[in-house]
């Protein structure tokens, strides 16, 4: 018996000599990583993931931590189906602490979102929103983008007012899903405020400037009152006359209104008003691209604006299902430099071909700037030419 115990004595002396051998060095990777993506170098993000994942007796919290890690710079990369696998094993780990989970969810539910799995994409917030973590708003004003574009109206709009009531940083982007949701109600009146909110947050946000100027401007003499809602002045009084317009409902539906009269014994002429005629709704399903996908990317927590660009999500997909991907950066700088010493290490591969650089503002990330060209040739052919140059190439899928 004696014997049994120091045996496992020894054995339990083991395990704490090989945790604590491991622990410094997942830890120094931890940080390494972190700082990769952050300065938007996701190809070296991603191999120090995947080195991370390779060291025996992981924990499963840190499994699904380094996991999470290279879902991000998969993101990054534009490769959306490793991503997704990626995010998905980091979440079914269910050893993540709480900021790393409430990260996963929120990526994984932008890439969904933006693969048009609307429905998963909504549980994802759904599951964040629970969280009540730090991204609450995002969270909520990104569900409801999803329940405008499913005209789920009364759900969109109790989600956008909680959003804001959450105190996010980020408000234009729910006024102006508001204002959407007016809009496509006739509300113009409503619409127009909704947008002058947006614009207030963030005079550079330009989608909300044009809905404005294509309505007619800011309503004249509105008022915004703390309960989200348009009021407008009184009409004053004109001197001389009795304020007695008359107003009755015809058989077919017209409304004729009389003017005021100076005295009772004057009915004056009648005008005759006709309904307005209806007009075209704003499509509900219209799509911008803006903030973020992957990786929706930094301090953790910039929010989604509302999908509002109509054609751009088709562009992008005729020209991306072309490129290929060089990789990420966090300036533009940066990225033109990338493009110069790729050059300089393809060995003529690069030669004749013109460099794109797409931004991308991905949640809870900022902003990023991809490095992407468009092959003469067979994609896969081109990247293995570059991959055994040591340089990183990815087909584009979005």
């Amino acid at each position: 018996m004696a014997g049994r115990l120091a045996w496992m004595g020894v054995f339990a002396l083991a395990l704490m000599a090989g945790a604590c051998w491991a622990m410094p060095a997942t830890s120094a990777l931890t940080v390494e990583v972190q700082a990769a993506l952050d300065r938007g170098d996701a190809q070296h993000a991603a191999s120090l993931a995947e080195e991370a994942l390779r060291h025996e007796g992981l924990g499963a919290g840190e499994r699904g931590r380094f996991m999470l890690y290279r879902g991000e710079a998969e993101e990054l990369l534009g490769a959306h189906d490793q991503a997704m696998r990626d995010l998905t094993s980091a979440l079914d780990t269910y050893a993540l602490p709480m900021p790393e989970r409430a990260e996963a969810l929120l990526q994984r539910g932008f890439l969904r979102d933006g693969l048009g799995r609307l429905d998963e994409a909504a549980a994802d917030y759904t599951a964040l929103i629970a969280l009540k973590d730090v991204s609450l708003a995002t969270a909520l004003n990104n569900r409801a983008n999803i329940f405008r574009r499913q005209n789920r109206w009364d759900e969109a709009l109790r989600d956008y007012r909680a959003a804001l009531a959450a105190g996010n940083g980020k408000p234009q982007y729910s006024w102006y899903g508001l204002g959407q949701i007016a809009e496509a109600h006739a509300d113009t009146l409503t619409a127009r405020d909704y947008y002058a909110k947006a614009v207030a947050a963030d005079p550079g946000y330009a989608l909300a400037s044009e809905r404005i100027a294509a309505l007619g401007g800011p309503p004249d003499g509105s008022v915004a009152r703390s309960d989200d809602r348009v009021q407008l002045p009184p009409p004053q009084p004109l001197s001389g006359f009795t304020v007695a317009a008359q107003a009755s409902l015809e058989t077919n539906g017209t409304i004729v209104l009389r003017p005021p009269h100076a005295d009772a014994g004057d009915k004056g002429t009648p005008i005759v008003l006709h309904p307005p005629k209806p007009r075209p709704h704003p499509s509900t399903s219209a799509r911008s691209d803006v903030i973020s996908p992957p990786m929706m990317q930094q301090a953790r927590l910039i929010l989604r604006p509302a999908l509002d660009q109509a054609g751009q999500e088709a562009r992008s997909k005729t020209r991306g299902a072309l490129e290929v991907q060089l990789g990420s950066w966090r300036s533009q700088t940066e990225a033109h430099s990338g493009w110069e010493e790729a050059k300089e290490r393809a060995g003529g591969v690069l030669d004749g071909l013109t460099p794109h650089i797409v931004a991308a503002d991905l949640t809870g990330k900022g902003r990023y700037y991809r490095l992407r060209v468009t092959p003469t040739g067979e994609r896969s052919a081109f990247c293995a030419d570059l991959l055994a140059k040591g340089l990183a190439c990815l087909p584009v899928r979005d």
